[in-house]
């Protein structure tokens, strides 16, 4: 019972207690001594775990998050994912470089060059059964208005002629101006063998005289060469260029009346050689240049009304050059231009047979050089 009344005694103090202990107890927090406060989260300055780097999430299938990458390991992931595709390139590549080896290649097709039968084989031709076998690679292999189609050529050619001669003799200076006709002629037994003549005279020549009343001499030239004559083209187009080689016998004459006592007859005669270029710029025209060589020639002077005589002689040499050129209407009829230079020096030995007019004293050991300077246009008929 006791007890019972002192346990409803301490109760009743604590309650009457309680609202002074709760007013007394939070005056300090309400007088803002003591408050609780959440900590403040700030996004500035906040750093992955390494500096610079970004981090990715990475899901499973189901959406959930496995873990975060870094920027270093994305980079890492990403340049071996290049790597695989690089090296899965590579693969196919090669794969389809083996299919295309495995294809087979045809062989390439041999191409063989066209070639002219030779001057040898040619020459063979004249004496055997093979000049039509010749003919017949030429009507097959060589355009049919190719001059290697033409067997006769005859040239007609009016030439304007100057000739000039030099010496330390009066009978053997003097000049003279002249027409000219020319006439060659080609005859070709293979489209490279072949032989030619040509004559070349003056129409109404004359020579200046050593009278004192200047007259004029009536004088007659006369020029023939015959030769042997072997080509070469450098090729089987119409536009090939070709180099003729010619074997040469050349007689030259320059004839005056018997009775005339300031100029002697003339001749010389001998054995050269012959070189000409053909170098077609296109199929209509062609340029030609070339020259001929007489090491050795045989020079004589006839007396006429007066016994002239240069000495004995002792040698004598000619050189000529030639330029000109072809206009080809077919390889029938072509229009041929020549300007032409030609130089003969004979030598004489010992005294000549008469004074000289001009000085009154015999000279010794005479030497002429006789140029010739001409120019000529005409026409040539192939067949």
């Amino acid at each position: 019972m006791t007890s019972s009344l002192s346990f409803l005694i301490v109760a009743a103090l604590m309650t009457l207690s309680l609202p002074t202990f709760a007013q007394t107890g939070l005056e300090g927090f309400s007088s803002g001594r003591y408050e609780v406060r959440k900590p403040k989260v700030s996004n500035k300055g906040r750093q992955p775990a390494s500096e610079g780097e970004a981090g990715a999430v990475v899901t499973d299938s189901d959406g959930l998050k496995v873990r975060t990458l870094k920027a270093s390991e994305l980079a890492a992931e990403e340049k071996t994912r290049k790597e695989e595709e690089q090296k899965k390139l590579e693969e196919e590549k090669k794969q389809e470089a083996e299919k295309v080896d495995a294809v087979p290649v045809p062989k390439e097709i041999e191409v063989v060059e066209v070639q002219e039968p030779t001057i040898s084989e040619q020459a063979e031709s004249l004496f055997s059964s093979k000049a039509e076998k010749i003919y017949d690679f030429y009507r097959e292999q060589i355009h049919p208005d190719d001059i290697r189609n033409n067997r006769v050529e005859i040239d007609l050619t009016p030439v304007v002629s100057y000739t000039e001669s030099q010496s330390n003799y009066s009978f053997r200076d003097y000049q003279s101006f002249f027409n000219a006709l020319k006439i060659k002629s080609n005859v070709w037994f293979t489209p490279l063998i072949g032989v030619s003549g040509q004559i070349m005279f003056s129409l109404a020549a004359d020579v200046d005289s050593l009278a004192a009343d200047k007259s004029r001499i009536p004088a007659k030239y006369e020029f023939v060469d015959l030769g042997v004559n072997f080509r070469k083209f450098f090729g089987v187009s119409r536009k090939s260029s070709s180099v003729e080689f010619s074997v040469l016998y050349s007689d030259n004459k320059m004839t005056v009346p018997s009775d005339n006592t300031s100029r002697a007859r003339l001749k010389s005669q001998g054995i050269g050689a012959g070189l000409k270029a053909r170098i077609p710029t296109s199929a209509n025209y062609s340029w030609v240049v070339g020259g001929t060589f007489f090491p050795r020639l045989q020079h004589t002077e006839s007396a006429t009304g007066a016994a002239i005589s240069s000495g004995s002689p002792e040698e004598s040499i000619r050189i000529g050059l030639d330029l000109g050129g072809e206009w080809k209407f077919t390889r029938e009829g072509q229009m041929i231009w020549n300007l032409g230079l030609s130089t003969e020096r004979n030598v004489f030995d010992g005294t000549a047979g008469l004074p000289d007019p001009s000085t009154g004293a015999t000279p010794s050991n005479v030497s002429v050089t006789n140029s010739l300077y001409m120019f000529s246009l005409g026409y040539r008929w192939g067949h």
